[in-house]
């Protein structure tokens, strides 16, 4: 390695320039010229950015298709986090679908995907974001949670890359100005994952009609505890209109109540046990939904009795495995339920579920979005067809364009996005012509804005894990 005088790492990076004046740094042509946690970013080792690999799952071909994956497969950045085991098996689930995607190729190419764990921090994922962007060259993002999700957009939009997330929910990302200052022919930002517009309006709807939770009514009250975060935010904004809006008989007293994300719960909580309601909502991640409900075991207006006073209702992020690791807080949730964006009940599904079983020893279906993750790579898989078919290479502009060829409506036959099929719907992508894919979340339906309007399930808490029970909900 050659000494290069350089006015610092930070400046470097900040003003795009390969030299300017100081000391410290070395220069580079590659990375292997650089210290093994360093990597070569224009010519000069810099420090490999926290929780990154440089080396990609997939392929290490130079001309494969670059991309990559932000996913907090730990809690947080402090030493000795745990592991988030839903995140961590939808990783999995992007890698099944990688291998087996490279397996076939794309258009005789192989996609390169680079993994950084965001460790659930939004600003150590928005500097990742800039280092895959900027010096890996990534056509596409997969990003996981809302937060996440709307963090990594400012970084990407920007730079013509296509975001997809496999588990953001908040509509706050339906309204993105997401086409690049009119330069994409299609939005930047997708998911797999349904917005939170649905999962909103099918609770209020349960809440309101079903005998399992009440019904609550006008002389009701529910309380909605959330994490203050945008998922949370605006998940609870919708329930809370919808149960209060409507015909003035049906319509239910609610309040709503805010929480640190991993932090103190005691305070929310003690609102809570003073509101007094019937029914609480919890949206909220395994690990602070733990904390809660062995808080609340201590209240006596919040306590686990039969038939008691107080009922639990769980959004999407609670039903984690990690929830029934903790016996206290398994105890204190058995027996009420949640939603949850439903799985698939076509063949797609089933494929998926016995391959993951085969290779990770788990049933994806324990953990929440795994499904998700595993279309969103195969449809940038897809895209990425379309992009070298109609272009001869590929961008975020023409990934998303090609996005918009795979839904093409009720009156298409549907072809089941399962390994075998691959092969199949690339070609036909990559002659220009559009295909209609159900996968193994569900029906792909993309609208306008990148998103696929998904059935939502109902799920209770058993005495031996989450059960889904039928039939699987649409919103009213």
């Amino acid at each position: 390695m050659r000494a290069l005088t350089l006015m610092g790492a930070l400046a470097l990076l900040a003003t795009g320039c390969s030299f300017t004046t100081a000391a410290g740094l070395d220069q580079c042509e590659t990375s292997a010229d650089c210290a093994s946690d360093q990597v070569c970013t224009r010519n000069v080792c810099l420090p490999l950015p926290t929780g990154c690999n440089e080396k990609p799952f997939g392929s290490t071909d130079p001309g494969a298709i670059a991309m990559a994956a932000l996913v907090p497969v730990h809690t947080s950045t402090e030493p000795g986090a745990g592991v988030d085991v839903s995140d961590e098996q939808a990783l999995n689930a992007l890698l099944l679908a990688l291998d087996e995607i490279n397996q076939r190729g794309v258009v005789n190419k192989q996609i390169a995907l680079y993994y950084c764990d965001t460790a659930s921090d939004v600003e150590r994922a928005r500097r990742q974001a800039e280092w895959l962007v900027n010096d890996k060259k990534v056509a596409a993002v997969v990003t996981a949670g809302s937060s996440q999700s709307l963090e990594v957009a400012k970084v990407t939009i920007g730079k013509g890359v296509l975001l997809m997330s496999y588990s953001a929910s908040s509509p706050e990302l339906t309204v993105l100005s997401d086409t690049n200052n009119g330069a994409a022919p299609a939005g930047l930002v997708w998911r797999t994952s349904p917005s939170d517009a649905i999962q909103g309006s099918v609770i209020a709807h349960l809440l309101r009609t079903d005998s399992r939770f009440g019904p609550q009514t006008t002389t009701s009250k529910v309380g909605i505890l959330y994490v203050d975060d945008p998922y949370g935010q605006g998940l609870a904004n919708i329930i809370s209109d919808r149960l209060l809006n409507g015909d003035a008989s049906r319509r239910v007293p609610n309040r709503t109540f805010s929480y640190p994300k991993r932090g103190d719960v005691k305070s929310a909580v003690d609102q809570l046990e003073m509101y007094a309601p019937n029914l609480t909502v919890l949206i909220g991640f395994a690990d602070d939904a733990a904390a809660i409900l062995k808080e609340a075991a201590t209240r006596p207006t919040l306590q686990r009795i039969p038939d008691g006073p107080h009922r639990w209702f769980f959004s999407d992020s609670v039903k984690d495995a990690a929830l029934l690791t903790d016996s206290q807080a398994a105890a204190q949730a058995r027996g009420f339920h949640g939603t949850a964006p439903a799985q698939g009940t076509g063949q797609a599904f089933s494929t998926f579920q016995n391959r993951f079983l085969d290779k990770y020893k788990k049933d994806p279906a324990a953990y929440g979005y795994t499904s998700n993750a595993y279309d969103a790579m195969y449809l940038l898989a897809l895209s990425a067809s379309w992009s070298l078919g109609t272009s001869n290479t590929v961008t975020g502009p023409k990934l998303a364009e090609g996005l918009t060829k795979v839904s093409t409506g009720a009156t298409s036959p549907q072809t089941q996005l399962t390994n075998s099929n691959f092969t199949y719907l690339s070609t036909e992508l990559a002659a220009g012509r559009s295909v209609n894919v159900d996968g193994a979340s569900g029906q792909l339906d993309f609208d306008a804005s990148g998103e696929a309007r998904s059935p939502v399930e109902l799920w209770q808490v058993g005495t031996a894990g989450f059960e889904t029970l039928p039939p699987t909900l649409d919103p009213p």
